[in-house]
């Protein structure tokens, strides 16, 4: 059904159509479990090295990134959001068939082959994000997505987990008597049959009537030159820097835990879904972050968090630990992820949506791929140096941190001018630090000692208590850390929660 703009559907239609949004990224993730994640090892399979699987992440993302050029010129030529996205979709599943084919027949350009018809479908995948952003951010009523969102991520992540999990079982069965490649190619059909179901909940999804008319774009030269955009520049730029940091060592957690740890396909599939069900359990708390004190907060502290991520992985190489790291893994990104997509959203307003979300994905993909491509080169070319006692991939993941800290050092100050009236004070500044160590320590002790509620118990006594102020912009990290000792110190039982 075709509706008018945003507003114009009946409660019934918008109902309707989010709960088909969800159903649709629960197939995504059924996709994204049993292919996505085991790509790697797939490829791995077929005698791929270290620089392959950072082309293995380096690529559909760049691809993605240039196909980011022509959204708004099928959108105009289309004029139909839900047509397009539903073709993408469609050609995204497609993509899988020729992996499947490769595996099953494997030869001298398999790796390379499958490299190429993944990017593809990936590329497909985030050029028709913008749109699909658009679309249904006028089916989700504004004061409602940050709650729809992180319950519609939460589900995805459970979702993701579970085929996770079962994939990595699976495989290993298959293995037993079968080659690894037709392991993977049998495993492989399902993304395919889930990609094509979200055709149908895309299908079944309201039309909301877009006006051509009310297409405008955020050009680059208008992001580095007015001073009207110098805050989405901001955002931009610092998403850039963070997702070249982060890819510069994410395509080698696998063969690090393949090749290094000497991991089965089974363990792989644990440690992958531990950090997937951390997510699961973390979305409630920050969706509840976000609806009180606004994307940017929760932003900057998911950030400063994030050079832990890989760093951690320098202190231990046993099994438990891993999988502890994994789940710390899962809490930050649950929150850096929902806060940096509802920002993205948040920022500009409804006519601006579609090209400034493009630009996005365009800042996002191609820093991703450099990063990944950059992390690649490092592996090979200096893959026998050691610093501090620390040498490969480990080196690649300590680079990796480091560079995470300093585009959070960085960028923070001017993230922080974006927020919502928010003061830059030692008081206000603590809570940064609360989002992320105290509070979900608090939350979690209750959580073991009283259900699998912790987080809306949490939310639900701070909402009791009073809105404590938030403001955020950090200043020194050491001031940050000193303010937090003396807060923690006069007192825990005073300490207002969230």
């Amino acid at each position: 059904m075709e509706n008018g703009e945003d507003g114009r559907l009946s409660y019934e239609e918008r109902k309707k159509s989010m709960s088909n949004s969800v159903a649709d990224g629960m197939g995504y993730s059924i996709m994204s479990g049993f292919g996505d994640a085991y790509l790697p090892a797939a490829a791995i399979a077929l005698g791929a090295g270290n620089f392959y699987l950072g082309l293995l992440s380096a690529l559909p993302q760049l691809v993605g990134a240039v196909l980011q050029f022509f959204t708004l010129n099928i959108l105009r030529f289309a004029k139909d959001r839900k047509l397009i996205v539903m073709a993408g979709a469609l050609l995204q599943s497609l993509c899988w068939l020729p992996i499947i084919a490769l595996l099953l027949w494997p030869g001298e350009l398999s790796a390379g082959l499958v490299l190429v018809f993944f990017s593809l479908g990936s590329g497909i995948s985030l050029m028709i994000n913008p749109i699909w952003s658009s679309w249904i951010t006028d089916i989700v009523p504004e004061n409602d997505r940050p709650g729809f969102f992180a319950n519609r991520n939460r589900l995805m992540q459970l979702v993701l987990f579970a085929s996770t999990f079962a994939t990595g079982i699976i495989l290993q069965q298959l293995q037993l008597g079968l080659p690894a490649t037709v392991a993977f190619a049998a495993v492989f059909a399902i993304p395919f049959l889930a990609r094509l179901s979200t055709v149908l909940f895309h299908f079944r999804t309201s039309n909301v009537r877009y006006d051509l008319q009310l297409i405008r774009e955020i050009r680059l030269k208008h992001l580095f030159l007015l001073p009207a955009h110098r805050n989405e520049l901001w955002f931009l730029v610092f998403i850039a820097m963070m997702n070249f940091a982060v890819q510069f060592a994410s395509p080698f957690f696998t063969p690090y835990m393949l090749n290094e740890l000497h991991f089965d396909l089974g363990m792989l599939g644990i440690m992958t879904a531990l950090s997937v069900l951390a997510k699961i359990v973390s979305y409630p708390y920050w969706g509840k972050a976000i609806d009180r004190f606004g994307n940017q907060p929760v932003l900057i502290a998911t950030a400063f968090a994030t050079p832990l991520v890989p760093l951690i992985w320098l202190l231990s190489r046993d099994t438990l630990m891993i999988g502890l790291f994994q789940v710390f893994s899962g809490f930050v990104w649950a929150g850096f992820d929902l806060s940096s997509f509802n920002s993205a959203l948040s920022l500009v307003g409804r006519e601006l949506r579609p090209s400034f979300i493009s630009k996005y994905n365009m800042f996002a993909g191609v820093f991703n791929a450099a990063g990944a491509v950059a992390g690649g080169l490092f592996l090979a070319s200096f893959g026998w140096l050691g610093l501090f006692g620390v040498g490969g991939i480990l080196l690649v993941f300590m680079i990796s941190g480091f560079m995470r800290l300093a585009a959070v050092l960085l960028f923070s100050p001017k993230l922080s001018s974006a927020g919502r009236g928010v003061e830059n004070t030692t008081d206000q500044r603590a809570m940064v630090l609360n989002l992320v160590a105290v509070y979900p320590t608090q939350g979690a002790v209750h959580h073991a000692l009283g259900g699998w509620d912790f987080t809306k118990k949490i939310v639900a006594k701070g909402a009791t208590r009073g809105e404590h102020a938030l403001k955020t912009g950090l200043g020194a990290t050491g001031e940050l850390l000193k303010d937090e000792q003396r807060k923690l110190s006069s007192g825990m039982s005073k300490k207002k929660r969230l």
